[in-house]
């Protein structure tokens, strides 16, 4: 009976240990804390003395030194700090009604973002062990006006508010913005768009390389932020809705053989790898039933393989390469 009962557990451990998922690098943050909130440089900027904006220009400089004069100077192209033209740049942008309307009601939806900040700190403090290399930044929200999305410096990134005001928000729609683009124009993308926005500043593009260097460079960012992100759904990583996420999956293995048999996998030619790897309705090889970027989902998944395949492999290691043969050829990926 002792030696049935023994078998049994070391089957069963057995089992577990193989059915465990390796595939994705995991950090244990038990125990680890960071001093962590986002500046609302946007409420900031809003609400300055209008009297005196040149000397309230210079004092956000010397407060957010980081931030304040390439958002003043070259997001909102209101003039060089210390010019007293910017009294009226600012004045006649901060009584434009549309304007106000839009810092409203981007205050309305955001008057708490205790749950961004905080679905955010787990993810740098795994950051820090899987990716020790990178400094954590200084985050910060602004707004645009529907222009800028993304500001990344030194030491610093932002991320535009009103570009995140939901698919049905009034103005999207009258400025022309398409759906593909709105359905990720959502609270619950902030999070992995500012760690997305971070690995790609970290981990420049390289635009040289042929169509298999592209999509396993997105692969890897992709995979990167998923390790970061452990519990959120890999579509909204990936940017696709429950319904596109099914699409691709259920078509996987069709749409790698279409690039494999049609060698567009090497391409160099940069409007034929755009087709697989820029947002647009769909992703044109394989008609409009499908979701835009299928090349970036090929990479993701080429990605995962690689990692799974090569337990030996750090993140850090990973990010650092390049060459998307290489990552193919080790991945398995069939």
């Amino acid at each position: 009976m002792k030696k049935a009962l023994y078998s049994t557990l070391v089957f069963l451990f057995f089992l577990f240990s193989c059915s465990k998922d390796e595939t994705f690098r995991t950090a244990d943050i038990s125990g680890k804390d960071i001093d962590f909130h986002i500046t609302r440089f946007d409420s900031i900027f809003w609400n300055i003395d209008t009297s005196d904006v040149c000397n309230e220009f210079i004092r956000l400089d010397s407060m957010y030194p980081e931030m304040a004069q390439i958002y003043i100077e070259r997001v909102m192209l209101m003039g060089k700090l210390g010019n007293p033209m910017v009294q009226i740049e600012y004045n006649n942008f901060h009584n434009y009604p549309a304007v106000k309307t839009v810092f409203n009601t981007v205050q309305q939806e955001y008057c708490d973002i205790n749950d961004i900040e905080q679905k955010l700190k787990p993810a740098i403090l795994r950051m820090n062990v899987l990716l020790p290399q990178i400094a954590t930044p200084n985050f910060y929200t602004h707004i645009s006006f529907f222009n800028q999305n993304v500001i990344v410096g030194t030491g610093f990134i932002s991320l535009s508010l009103d570009n995140y005001m939901g698919e049905d928000y009034i103005y999207y729609d009258s400025i022309g913005i398409y759906s593909y683009l709105r359905q990720n124009m959502v609270r619950h993308k902030i999070p992995t768009d500012y760690m997305i926005a971070l690995l790609t500043s970290e981990f420049p593009f390289n635009p040289s390389g042929n169509l298999l260097d592209d999509i396993t460079y997105y692969g890897r960012v992709l995979y990167a932020t998923r390790c970061l992100f452990p519990e959120e759904d890999e579509n909204v990583i990936l940017g696709y809705s429950h319904k596109q996420m099914e699409w691709a999956e259920e078509h996987e293995k069709d749409i790698w053989d279409k690039m494999v048999s049609t060698h567009v996998i090497y391409t160099t030619n940069i409007i034929e790898k755009n087709k697989f790897t820029h947002d647009g309705p769909f992703t044109q090889p394989f008609g409009q039933e499908s979701p835009s970027r299928l090349g970036a989902f090929i990479g993701y998944q080429i990605v995962k393989s690689y990692m799974r395949n090569n337990r030996n492999v750090t993140l850090v290691q990973l990010m650092q390469m390049t060459n998307g043969q290489e990552i193919l050829s080790k991945s398995k990926y069939r």
